[in-house]
C-alpha cells in the first residue's frame, strides 16, 4: 500500500523527468518549427504583445495544443501565423506589402505604365508587388511624370507635375487678331506653349496695336494667363463744303469718303479735300478726337454773253469761243468780243463779280452815198455861174439841207432795226 509519502516522491520524479525532457527536447509530445518570412527579420510577437519575442527565421517548439504568433514588419500587413502538432518543421510566410498613397498636385490621373486605365485622380492608393512597376501621372497643361512604386517605396508619394509653359491668350476686347513675326496667328483667345522667347502683337482695327513678349518663365509669372486691353485710336470727325467734295488722304487716288466721315488716326495725318470747281485744300489733324471742318473756295468762273448772242471771244489774239462762253478768270484779263455788224468791243474781267458779264454789242453804221451831194451843189454851181458869178450863201445852206437829209435817213434805219 502507496504511502502519501511515497505518492509525493512519485510526482516529484514525473516533474523533474518532465522538465528534463522539455530541456532536451526529449518528450514526445512536442515538435520544433522554424517561421520563415519573406522578406527576413521580420518581428515575431505574442498576441496583443508590445514587445517582440523573437524575429525571422525564428524556431519554437510546438506541444500538442495550438500556438499563435504575429508577425510583423515595416511597411507589410501583419500577419498571423498558428502552429499546432501537425504543422511542418518550417513555416514560410511571404508577407503582403502594404499599398502606397500616391498624392498628386495639381490632381492628377495616376495610370500603370503602358495602360489606358486609369486608378484614380488626386490622392491614389496603389498596391505595392515585390518586383518595381512604373506608373504614369497625367494632368491636362502639365508635363506627364513617370513614378516607380515597390518595396523600397515611402508611404505616402507626393508628386508635383511641372506645368507647361502655357499661355492663354485673350483680349478685353472681341474680334482681336494676334499677329506672330507680321503673319496672322490666330484670333484670341487661343492657348499657346512658349518653350523658346516669342513675341506676338494684339491688332483691332480702330485700336493702337499692341506687342508683348514672352518666356517659358513668364508664363509662369503670368499664372499662365494674358488678358491684353487694346487703347482705341483718336476719332476725327470732317465736315466738308460742298456736300459732294470728297475726301483722301494726302497722295492716295482713292477718296475715303464724300462729305462728311468719321475715321481713326493713329498718329498725326494729311487729308485732301476736292470738289469740281472749287480749290482743293489739305490740312493735317494730330491724333487726337477732333472735328474738322473745311469749307473749299469756290473758283472765279465767269459766263461771258453778249447781245446779240454768238460773238467771238478773243484774248490775246487767240479764239477761244463764241459767246455765252464761261471762263475761269483768276486774274485780271482782257476779252475782246467780235461779230459781223458790230462794232468790236473790250471788257476787262477779274474774276471778283461771278455774275454773268453781259456785253451789248452795238452795230456798224451804214456806208454813206457820197455821189448825191456832188450833184446837189454842182446844179447849183452852175445855176449861180449862169447868172454870172458865185452865190457862197446858197451853196452853205444846200449843203447843210443834205446832211440833214442822210441823219434823217440813219435814224431811221436804226429805229426799223430796233423795233425788228
Amino acid at each position: 500500500m502507496m504511502t502519501k509519502k511515497s505518492l509525493s516522491r512519485l510526482t516529484g520524479l514525473f516533474l523533474t523527468l518532465a522538465l528534463i525532457s522539455t530541456t532536451c527536447g526529449w518528450i514526445p509530445f512536442t515538435a520544433p518549427v522554424t517561421i520563415h518570412s519573406t522578406p527576413e527579420g521580420a518581428a515575431v510577437y505574442k498576441p496583443g504583445g508590445e514587445e517582440p519575442v523573437g524575429v525571422t527565421p525564428f524556431k519554437t517548439r510546438v506541444f500538442h495544443t495550438d500556438k499563435t504568433f504575429e508577425v510583423r514588419l515595416d511597411k507589410f500587413h501583419n500577419e498571423t501565423v498558428v502552429l499546432d502538432f501537425n504543422v511542418p518543421e518550417n513555416v514560410y510566410l511571404k508577407m503582403r506589402p502594404k499599398p502606397v498613397l500616391v498624392y498628386t498636385k495639381p490632381a492628377a490621373e495616376v495610370y500603370p505604365a503602358g495602360s489606358d486605365t486609369s486608378l484614380g485622380k488626386g490622392s491614389v492608393e496603389v498596391d505595392v508587388l515585390y518586383e518595381d512597376r512604373n506608373y504614369i501621372i497625367k494632368a491636362a497643361d502639365y508635363y506627364d511624370k513617370e513614378i516607380t512604386i515597390g518595396l523600397a517605396t515611402e508611404n505616402p508619394v507626393v508628386i508635383a507635375l511641372e506645368h507647361r509653359p502655357l499661355i492663354t491668350l485673350s483680349a478685353a476686347q472681341g474680334g482681336v487678331d494676334i499677329y506672330e513675326d507680321g503673319d496672322f496667328f490666330a484670333k484670341a483667345p487661343v492657348k499657346e506653349e512658349i518653350l523658346e522667347p516669342r513675341s506676338f502683337e494684339f491688332r483691332k482695327e480702330g485700336y493702337y496695336k499692341k506687342s508683348v513678349d514672352l518666356t517659358s518663365a513668364k508664363t509662369h509669372e503670368l499664372s499662365y494667363a494674358m488678358n491684353v486691353d487694346l487703347v482705341p485710336l483718336p476719332v476725327i470727325e470732317i465736315k466738308a463744303t460742298p456736300s459732294d467734295a470728297k475726301i483722301y488722304l494726302v497722295g492716295s487716288d482713292k477718296p475715303l469718303g464724300t462729305g462728311s466721315l468719321k475715321l481713326t488716326v493713329e498718329k498725326k495725318t494729311s487729308f485732301e479735300v476736292k470738289a469740281d470747281r472749287y480749290y482743293p485744300e489739305t490740312f493735317t489733324a494730330e491724333a487726337k478726337d477732333q472735328l474738322a471742318t473745311v469749307s473749299l473756295e469756290p473758283m472765279p468762273y465767269v459766263m461771258i454773253k453778249s447781245t446779240p448772242a454768238g460773238a467771238e471771244v478773243y484774248s490775246g489774239g487767240k479764239l477761244l469761243g463764241t459767246t455765252p462762253l464761261e471762263q475761269l478768270i483768276e486774274e485780271e484779263t482782257t476779252y475782246e468780243l467780235r461779230q459781223e455788224g458790230y462794232l468790236p468791243q473790250t471788257v476787262t474781267l477779274d474774276g471778283s463779280d461771278l455774275n454773268p458779264s453781259i456785253a451789248a454789242l452795238e452795230e456798224v453804221p451804214p456806208t454813206v452815198v457820197t455821189n448825191v451831194a456832188p450833184t446837189v451843189v454842182e446844179a447849183a454851181a452852175e445855176a449861180e455861174a449862169e447868172e454870172g458869178g458865185m452865190n457862197l450863201p446858197l451853196i452853205g445852206g444846200a449843203a447843210a439841207a443834205i446832211i440833214a437829209a442822210i441823219i434823217a435817213l440813219l435814224i431811221k434805219k436804226k429805229k426799223k432795226k430796233k423795233s425788228a
